[in-house]
């Protein structure tokens, strides 16, 4: 193995022995080529520890292939020799060119920043309007042209909400063909890490810490010595990457009203056929080659986020989604979210291979969510009812002038939309909470609909721009207040068409009513072919998250496909002494009453009176502020209305406020101004109890650190609803997929049956736990850090729940009280001794 170049990893900081064992492994997995899973808690500066351990290795690579001889190279081989001296100097040269560009620009940055050139007097820069104008065309705008295309399906994208089955994809990628210059990009491009979290948020954090490090030279020493670098700075070339809706600075694209749409517009305007004043002015041409390779430089000449690389593109008047794509070759480090690596079509569109390069996923705690969420789509009723409304004033104004195919295909919409509408009609019927599954074929059912063939007729769609038409043919019609109504319905349409073609075993159709509407919702239940081209491709791929347990469902039904030798799990301990971290299962309350939060017995007055009377008592205990996560929003409500009009002397929430300062999270309120509010009470010294739902938006991404969580207290297990039509399927959907697993292996039927049924109750049970994990994790932020966490109900006991727990909180629950009594009195002595 090739060791790291320095013993710290040019960590910015000391860093502590558990990010020494973190860097160390991460390093080793990087170089062995491995599918890796870390779970650090936050606050352990896992963010660091990604970038130091994987940016050292990156250096230390590319040092080696500069420094080592060709492969079965023989002392001998003179010319051999020659010839790599002489890439070596060639590579050396363009290397010193780079740097020196880049150190100057940045010396130009500086001096400008110092010169305050942006005086306030100063002439405004030249701002362009050619082709900001309104688009107000004639109606021939809005017609389809001639259609002759048949059979070809090498132009069909993934739409930015949807995806093909793994079959259809890998026949796409059959058909598809790089060209000349795509295959000539990605054999000059370096070896890279792809980063990528769950929002831009994240990743500027993450950017920050970028900006933190000073990784090695990648340089060998005796080349650095002879190339006049020996004094400059080796900066680490980074780009961050977002979609069209977060880098488009045209005024009038920008404020469209879906992603989709300005996905279009964008389109639109380069067309080949648009009059050069209607084209977008930002959009780089051929005479802008220079402005470009400018851009190119400026942009990794320094660490910039999202919105650093907006301004840059505002102050260029360039486009920095299309212009950024000039630096992708040069970058060492690129930052994207979720979507943008899931899905292929959206790596193409930004020209990023993921290709022998390392993917480091933080947050991935919620991966497979991650890329369900990505591919699945749904449909209102009210959309689709408001879709045939278009396309049939649409079919009625050009009926005269659609010819041929045009007409075949635009009946062919209508037909299908029909049909749509017929389907969620007679499914849900009266029933007002039914979720009812369907599959594409009932969908497919209505009069004609069921000879229409999915995949050419979204071939025509995505060719033609008919929905894109039909849009703007219904928007010109509107006037005033009616102006945004059924804005994006056929475009969804479109969307929701992709994975109408999505064989059975991927995912499941479901409709259900939805306030006063009905929506018919498609789910994929096996994420794992949507990130296999990810993990077969990368040289490795590194999932890394606060609360990754429990892990099994990674190997089982992410990795399932991988030898088992390439899959490495590794579970971090806490920067915190355990001194600092006081956790107990409680299983009974003050009045000995037993904590069984089941869905049939939580609902007890006497168990809701009981967590009460807890919560009024860590109250009076613990200092400052005190989280409580409940399993839904209505066992929140309805613990609240009984510790409202509690029959004792005084209701209970009354004996909450007497210590504490008294917040709810519910839907309908904002959760930063919810936040705010907590943190200026815990500040004023008296306290603060925050009511609060697992899995919403307080329990994910907010940091309770120091006096805003010294104690959290988890009440029972948010199960899933199983008898939900959606989470039916995916426990079905496992238990067959395990069964074909074990029955290849040999087992009998009857075992393999029962092995069925312990994973789907495995998986169930994860789900909730990952859900546990996050939330209780939201306390101990940093080293100096400290808190209680209380796990309500007698379920925490259990070896089975407390083993799916991170080990750094199971390492604390050693020693089990036997009552509450006990617990109280070790919460005083804990805090006792912290004051």
């Amino acid at each position: 193995m090739m060791e790291p170049s320095q013993a710290n990893f040019c960590h910015p900081y000391q860093p502590y022995p558990i990010q020494l064992d973190f860097m160390t492994n991460l390093y080793r997995c990087i170089e062995d080529k491995k599918v890796a899973i870390f779970e650090s808690p936050t606050g352990t500066g896992k963010s660091l520890s990604l970038i130091c351990g994987a940016l050292t290795w990156l250096r230390d690579y590319e040092r080696r292939s500069l420094d080592g001889a060709p492969e079965n190279q023989s002392e001998s081989d003179w010319l051999l020799q020659a010839e790599y001296a002489a890439q070596r100097q060639a590579l050396m040269l363009e290397r010193k060119e780079l740097e020196f560009k880049l150190a100057r620009l940045r010396k130009e940055e500086s001096l400008r920043r110092q010169r305050k050139v942006e005086n306030r007097g100063a002439k405004k820069a030249r701002t362009i309007q050619a082709g900001l104008q309104d688009h107000t065309s004639a109606e021939d705008d809005f017609l389809v042209e001639e259609y002759e295309s048949e059979g070809d399906t090498s132009n069909i994208p993934l739409s930015s909400s949807g995806g093909f089955s793994t079959a259809t994809q890998a026949l796409l990628d059959k058909l598809q063909r790089p060209t000349k210059t795509e295959v000539e990009t990605a054999q000059q491009d370096r070896l890279k890490i792809i980063f990528c979290s769950r929002t831009h948020s994240q990743l500027t954090q993450f950017v920050n810490e970028l900006r933190r490090v000073e990784p090695p030279s990648s340089i060998p020493p005796d080349l650095m010595a002879s190339s006049e670098l020996t004094n400059l700075e080796e900066t680490v070339k980074h780009l961050a990457l977002g979609s069209r809706k977060n880098l488009c600075i045209n005024p009038k694209v920008l404020r469209l009203s879906s992603t989709a749409a300005i996905n279009e517009r964008c389109l639109e305007l380069q067309k080949p056929g648009t009059a050069k004043d209607k084209k977008c002015p930002y959009l780089p041409s051929k005479e802008d080659k220079e402005r470009v390779e400018l851009f190119r430089d400026k942009v990794i000449a320094q660490i910039k986020d999202i919105e650093d690389i907006g301004e840059l593109g505002r102050s260029m008047e360039l486009c920095p989604y299309y212009a950024g794509r000039a630096a992708i070759s040069r970058a060492e480090v690129l930052t994207l979210p979720y979507p943008l690596l899931l899905q292929r079509s959206a790596r193409e569109a930004l020209g990023v291979s993921v290709k022998g390069n390392v993917i480091i996923i933080d947050e991935a705690h919620n991966l497979m969510d991650a890329i369900a969420n990505t591919f699945s789509v749904s449909l209102r009723l009210s959309q689709l009812e408001e879709a045939v409304q278009q396309m049939t004033a649409y079919a009625v104004r050009f009926k005269q002038r659609l010819k041929g195919k045009n007409r075949v295909y635009v009946t062919q919409v209508i037909r299908l939309l029909n049909s749509l509408t017929e389907c969620m009609r007679g499914s849900v019927g009266g029933s007002a909470n039914a979720e009812i599954t369907v599959t594409a074929a009932q969908l497919m059912s209505g009069k004609g609909a069921d000879q229409i063939k999915p995949h050419k007729l979204l071939q025509y769609l995505h060719e033609s721009k008919l929905c894109h038409k039909v849009e703007g043919y219904a928007d010109a019609q509107k006037t005033g207040s009616e102006s945004n109504a059924g804005k994006g319905a056929m475009m969804q349409f479109q969307n929701f068409l992709i994975v109408l073609m999505n064989p059975d075993d991927e995912g499941r159709f479901f409709i259900c009513r939805q306030d006063k509407d009905i929506a018919v919702r498609y789910s994929l239940l096996d994420p794992r072919e949507h990130f296999r081209d990810i993990v077969e491709e990368s040289r490795a791929v590194i999932l890394a998250g606060g609360t990754m347990s429990p892990m099994s469902d990674y190997s089982d039904y992410l990795f399932s496909y991988i030898e088992r030798d390439r899959l490495e799990t590794y579970s971090f301990g806490h920067v915190v002494p355990r001194t600092n971290l006081f956790a107990q299962a409680v299983v009974t309350g003050p009045s000995g009453i037993e904590f069984d939060f089941t869905y049939g017995k939580r609902g007890a007055e006497s168990t809701i009176i009981e967590l009460g009377n807890l919560i009024a008592k860590t109250c009076k205990v613990v200092p400052d502020g005190v989280v409580v996560f409940f399993p839904s929003y209505d066992y929140l409500a309805q613990a609240v209305s009984v510790w409202e009009r509690f029959p004792g002397s005084r209701p209970l929430i009354q004996c909450f406020s007497e210590n504490k300062v008294v917040f709810q999270e519910s839907k309908g309120v904002a959760a930063d101004e919810l936040l705010r509010d907590y943190a200026m009470a815990v500040d004023t010294g008296k306290g603060a109890l925050l009511l609060s739902v697992v899995g919403a938006k307080l329990s994910e991404g907010i940091n309770f650190s120091d006096e805003l969580g010294r104690a959290v207290i988890a009440v029972g297990l948010p199960f899933p609803n199983a008898n939900g039509a959606e989470w039916k399927a995916k426990m079905q959907h496992i238990e067959e997929t395990r069964f074909q697993q074990r029955k290849l292996e040999g087992m009998k039927e009857g075992e393999c049956r029962a092995a069925a049924k312990t994973a789907s109750r495995d998986f169930y049970e994860n789900a909730c736990m990952r859900a546990i994990n996050q939330s209780i994790g939201r306390v101990i932020r940093h080293k100096n850090d400290y808190a209680t966490i209380l796990m309500v109900d007698r379920r925490f006991s259990t070896d089975r729940i407390r083993q799916k727990l991170p080990g750094w909180i199971q390492d604390s629950m050693v020693t089990a009280a036997q009552n509450w009594q006990e617990i109280e009195d070790g919460m005083a002595n804990f805090f006792r001794g912290k004051s």
